[in-house]
């Protein structure tokens, strides 16, 4: 599959699950109280911890490696195995003294479903993985596209039957439960996998330096949910966590579905001998002209898109959209510069650089929690660790990959001039728009106002010849406009 079909794919599986997603995250909000929905956050953080050492880059030790065996896929698996087992025996017999640390019961029985994932998720890594590998996005779509929705349904219906904050770990055990079946549906080799060790120095050596980056990178993204949990509340972690999410639908659900083609993608450039940089600069230029207007969209009308999704409850959170949002335009320059380090096996500066800047982010987002006891202060943080992360990556990344810094200011450059132009018709919208009091009200309001956007999106491309601009999905994009009909002299 070339990597603007596997691009589509993804991404259309990132579409699917993301409107998944938010109706589950609009239904969740009226059916759970603010409190239940920060309980499963902080369980959600303090399993995420062990969820990084149950992954142990066996998924991405697959997709790299040059000529990779059997023997490679059975002791994947049967470290996938031994440590899923382990970890599920650790989370859950330290449940309670969780539970009693943050003194609220309820966590208990939460923390002890969240759990069985790491007994479920083995029979996921490595079928997922394979399909990655061999770029079978449109397969691993459905399949993802498929577990959204069974989470969808179990969740949004437990959550109805009164089950609170189980009702989120119930769907996602059984998310994952289809994800595991189905994915070793879709591979066309559906041999059974038995656990083996043949391999374990070459998958131990990737996956060490794999786990002690991502150990520290998981402790320092959970960081939010786990302290202000302890030192504010669980209604404060649930706050930011649905402000943060309005930034995350670009941040974290649609550049994922773009590193899953990227990595890949890089690895195969640097496999055979093409220049990694010019593949990186290009999908950071393409990646910059959707993030940097979604970004500022979503700052702009922060309000409207929090009382449309998730009622006046959270108004809260508004007044801290746009500063993830300014955090996730830093971000949008380097999210593709990890994935496309270890693609080359530079893990060791992947390591370093993880080890660098992220305890520095959990300090920092602790610290602001601790002096300031204030929501604000750590959202200010949050940006903060973003902006000097910019410089500090592309250095690491020079190291390996030797950047055109002229050909990337001149993109990112094109692609400010798009962002800055299609959101100046939002702005003196919102501006003029009367006070809305309904969802009807809001719905409107964005429906308009994105419209607007999405119209000066376009002609900014063309205007400033964006390099998007000859891309193949753009050019059908303006195949679909309605063309004005020639006259007849």
């Amino acid at each position: 599959m070339s990597i603007r079909k596997g691009l589509f794919y993804s991404l259309s599986e990132s579409y699917f699950t993301i409107a998944i997603q938010l109706a589950s995250a609009m239904i969740l909000a009226r059916l759970l109280t603010p409190e239940e929905i920060g309980i499963y956050a902080v369980s959600l953080a303090i399993i995420g911890i062990a969820q990084v050492l149950r992954d142990f880059g066996i998924g991405s030790f697959l997709i790299q490696e040059r000529e990779l065996k059997d023997s490679h896929i059975s002791t994947a698996f049967g470290f996938s195995l031994a440590i899923g087992i382990s970890l599920f025996s650790v989370v859950y017999l330290t449940a309670p003294w969780l539970a009693a640390f943050y003194e609220e019961p309820r966590l208990l029985e939460t923390i002890h479903i969240s759990a069985i994932n790491f007994l479920v998720l083995p029979f996921c890594t490595i079928s997922v993985a394979l399909l990655r590998r061999n770029m079978a996005f449109k397969r691993l779509a459905a399949v993802n596209v498929i577990a959204a929705f069974t989470g969808f349904v179990v969740g949004t219906t437990l959550a109805y039957h009164g089950f609170g904050p189980n009702s989120m770990a119930v769907a996602a055990v059984a998310a994952n439960l289809v994800t595991g079946t189905l994915a070793w549906l879709a591979r066309q080799d559906r041999r059974l996998i038995l656990p083996g060790f043949v391999e374990w120095r070459a998958i131990l050596s990737f996956g060490g330096q794999s786990s002690a980056a991502n150990i520290v990178t998981t402790i320092s993204m959970d960081i939010n949910d786990l302290a202000l949990g302890k030192i504010l509340g669980f209604e404060p972690v649930a706050l930011i966590s649905r402000a943060q999410g309005v930034m995350n639908l670009f941040h974290r659900d649609l550049m994922s579905a773009v590193r899953n083609v990227a990595y890949p993608a890089f690895a195969k450039a640097h496999r055979d001998g093409e220049p990694v940089d010019e593949k990186y600069v290009a999908s950071v230029t393409s990646v910059t002209a959707f993030a940097w207007p979604f970004y500022g969209f979503v700052s702009i009308y922060a309000y409207e898109l929090i009382r449309l999704m998730f009622g006046p409850q959270w108004d809260e959170a508004a007044e801290l959209v746009p500063i993830f949002c300014l955090a996730g335009a830093f971000a949008a320059v380097v999210n593709l510069l990890l994935p496309a380090i270890m693609a080359v096996g530079r893990i060791d500066l992947f390591t370093k650089a993880e080890l660098t800047i992220q305890p520095l982010r959990a300090i920092v987002i602790v610290g602001a929690a601790l002096i300031f006891e204030s929501l604000i202060a750590c959202a200010i943080a949050f940006l903060f660790i973003f902006v000097i992360s910019v410089p500090y990556l592309y250095t690491v990344k020079d190291k390996c990959i030797k950047t055109d810094y002229r050909k990337l200011g001149d993109s990112l450059l094109s692609s400010f001039k798009v962002s800055a132009s299609c959101l100046v018709m939002p702005f003196v919208f919102h501006l003029y728009i009367p006070e809305q009091n309904s969802m009807l009200g809001y719905f409107f309001v964005l429906s308009g106002a994105g419209l607007l956007a999405l119209t000066g999106w376009t002609l900014a491309i063309v205007y400033f010849n964006h390099p998007i601009k000859d891309e193949e999905l753009f050019q059908r994009f303006i195949n679909l406009l309605p063309k004005k009909p020639k006259q007849d002299f």
